[in-house]
């Protein structure tokens, strides 16, 4: 998806147009495809939900009888179930970042967003229904907040003690 999106970006005068046309024929809004910049979840999630969204429009793009060059990257029926649940997992964590970068999160709302997050992957890495590769990306992920989880310091824990919503009921 990466790479359809990298290409058609960079195409200005063939691609480009012709995503233009297959959204205007399926009678969709003309819209870019997002940028990825594999570094940052939110830009993926932005590019899963994007192509979750056009999904009939993204398979006639990447089909064989159009001779662009992209078919090489046609999905298939499991890759599209996987496109699908990672934006789930990844929403997640795009919540949280739109949470935290507001000008009302503190510090007694860290711990509880950690324990929420890590409850909720949690949750995904028992879920058979998801692809094992998913769980095993939820599983590493998991690892990595534990590792942060690690570094809140008695600050934020008495931050939390001394919240009106949280005080010692949290701890017990």
């Amino acid at each position: 998806l990466r790479k359809v999106s990298f290409k058609t970006i960079n195409s200005s005068t063939l691609l480009l147009p012709e995503w233009y046309s297959i959204l205007v024929e399926q009678r969709l809004k003309e819209t870019v495809i997002p940028r990825d910049v594999s570094t940052r979840w939110n830009s993926t999630h932005d590019l899963l939900v994007y192509y979750h969204t056009h999904k009939r429009a993204i398979k006639e793009f990447t089909s064989e009888e159009r001779d662009n060059g992209l078919h090489d990257y046609v999905l298939t029926s499991a890759e599209w179930k996987i496109v699908a649940q990672l934006k789930e997992v990844l929403s997640i964590l795009k919540d949280a970042t739109i949470y935290f970068s507001r000008a009302t999160p503190n510090l007694a709302t860290v711990i509880p967003s950690m324990d929420y997050i890590n409850s909720e992957f949690e949750k995904m890495t028992l879920d058979r229904d998801l692809d094992p590769a998913i769980r095993a990306a939820i599983s590493l992920a998991k690892v990595t907040i534990n590792k942060y989880y690690t570094k809140t310091s008695d600050v934020h824990r008495k931050a939390m003690v001394l919240h009106p919503r949280h005080k010692l009921n949290y701890f017990k």
